[in-house]
This record gives structure tokens, sequence and C-alpha cells, in this order.
């Protein structure tokens, strides 16, 4: 059965770049914050649909350790989509999406701190590659028009990276515990009213009857494109989740998805007209040596 991780990764990839490559379109028509619940929002009933297909775990049937950790997850989660959305609106896709192979190695680092694994040689080169190439990629870009705003997105990647290395980690605790429907279920379910409560504080001192009311007609008008998020954000998540239970550590299945970066990146290039030059090719190679190494680790 452990050799079944592998199709898993490779269906919670196409997923992933199917999603995102709908999302990009989608921060450029909705608020970033309200597109981050929104995307949690649409999955809840495609998650639900899912613990028809696996035994459900009620609350009172699951330790305060799989809560405490699972309100990590929600917490750390909901941030993340925040930062997410917000560095895909103020940068190309092209750009966002090389950065993010970064997670891979804050899960690698992660993984020492938090699970006490250590990392191979293979995978200290592969995280040096694919850091370098990220530095290749940003200073590619910056003499761009947008570069401001590349430098801002920079950062928002560098804190998704923190996040993802703490509870990318942490989440195996409470997936051991339960079974990935009902990880999925809940987490997602804690993580909608956090991102809710975070809408309300950010945009207290905004007209809030103005604001609900523009979310309202964006979710109209792009309402099949969000549930098309939705589901494939269930099948992504709900595959992800399956293939760490099954493969010899997390960081293979994490290496796999973070190959994303070469289909979003041609994407950007093709689908969005975004502008790749000579040296963010070249970063991307070197990201993607790194990333095979790291897979090797």
């Amino acid at each position: 059965m452990t050799v079944m991780w592998f199709p898993l990764a490779l269906l919670a990839l196409s997923m992933l770049v199917a999603r995102r490559s709908v999302e990009k379109g989608l921060s450029g028509k909705v608020d970033s914050l309200a597109l981050a619940w929104l995307q949690q929002a649409f999955a809840l009933p495609f998650i639900f649909a899912t613990l028809w297909f696996a035994t459900f775990y009620w609350p009172a049937e699951l330790s305060t350790q799989f809560w405490v950790y699972t309100s990590i997850y929600a917490v750390c989660g909901a941030i993340d989509l925040f930062l997410y959305f917000k560095a895909l609106s103020l940068a190309d896709v092209s750009y966002v999406a090389p950065l993010l192979a970064l997670t891979g190695v804050g899960a690698i680092a992660g993984s020492v701190v938090i699970l006490h694994q250590t990392p191979t040689m293979y995978g200290v080169i592969g995280a040096l590659l694919v850091v370098a190439g990220t530095i290749v990629i940003h200073r590619a870009k910056q003499g761009d028009s947008g570069g401001r705003h590349n430098v801002i997105a920079l950062w928002l990647v560098l804190g998704i990276v923190v996040l993802r290395a703490l509870y990318s980690n942490i989440e195996l605790f409470p997936l051991r515990e339960s079974n990935p429907t009902t990880f999925n279920f809940y987490s997602s379910l804690l993580t909608v009213p956090v991102l809710l409560l975070v809408t309300v504080l950010v945009q207290k001192r905004r007209d809030m009857r103005a604001y609900w009311h523009k979310v309202r007609l964006d979710v109209r008008k792009s309402l099949w494109l969000l549930a098309f998020v939705g589901l494939t954000y269930t099948i992504n998540l709900t595959a992800t989740y399956q293939a760490k239970l099954l493969s010899p550590t997390a960081g293979y299945v994490t290496s796999v998805k973070s190959a994303q970066v070469v289909p979003m990146m041609l994407l950007g290039a093709w689908l969005f007209r975004e502008k790749v030059n000579k040296w963010q090719w070249f970063g991307l190679a070197i990201i993607c040596c790194g990333l095979v190494l790291l897979g090797l680790s």
C-alpha cells in the first residue's frame, strides 16, 4: 500500500495546479481576504460529501491533543491563505509560484525540530539549490516596474514558509489519530470562522455594509469558478493527507507537490501573458534540480 503515496501525490499536484491557476484569475476580481475564506466556505460542502466514504470520528471520540493541534493548524492555515492571496494579488504567478518552493525547505527544517527527523546529504544540498534558485528568480524580477510589489510578495511568501514549517508537520499528529476526511472537515470548519474574524478586524475602519455588498456581487459573478476552487481544494487536501500517511516521510509528498512551480510558470507565461526572462527560467532549473534531490532524500 505504501507505493500508493506517489500517485496520490501526483493527483494532489494536478489539483493544486488547476486550483491555483483559477485562483490567480480570481485574485484580480475578488478581495484577497474574502477569497481566503470563500475558498474554505465553498470547499466545505465537498469535504462534507467525502465523509460518507470513510469512518467519521465524532468530536467526543477525539482527544484533547487532537483539538489543540487542529486548532493550531486552522489558525496557521487561515493566516497562510490570507498571505498567499495577498501575494498573488500583488505579483505575477510566475514569480510567486517558484518562491513557494521554499516551503519544501521549511518543511524539512520543521521536521527536524518537530518530528526529530534527520535530513540526508541529498536533502541539505537540495534545500540549498532551492534557496539559490529562488534568489536568482527574485533578483531577475527586481528591475521590473512592479519591483516594490515583488518585494512585498517575497516577504509574504517567507511568512508562508515559516507557517508551513510548523503546521505541515504537526498535521501528522491529528491525522494519525483520525483519518484524512475527518481531519479535513474539522480543520476547514475551524478555519472559516478564524478568517471571518480576521476579516472583521481588518475591515473595522471601513464601511462593512459596502464591503459585504461587494463580496456578494463578486460571488455571483464568479460562482462556478469558486465552486471549482472548492472541489479541487477538497481533492488536493484529501489526497495530500492520505499520501503523507502512506509515504516513508512526509517530505517526499512536499517535494512532489513543490514541482507545481514548473506548470505554474508555464501557465503564467502562456495563460496570463506574464513576462518571464531567461534568468527566471535559469532559476527555475536550479529549483527543479533541488526538488529532485529533496525527493531522493
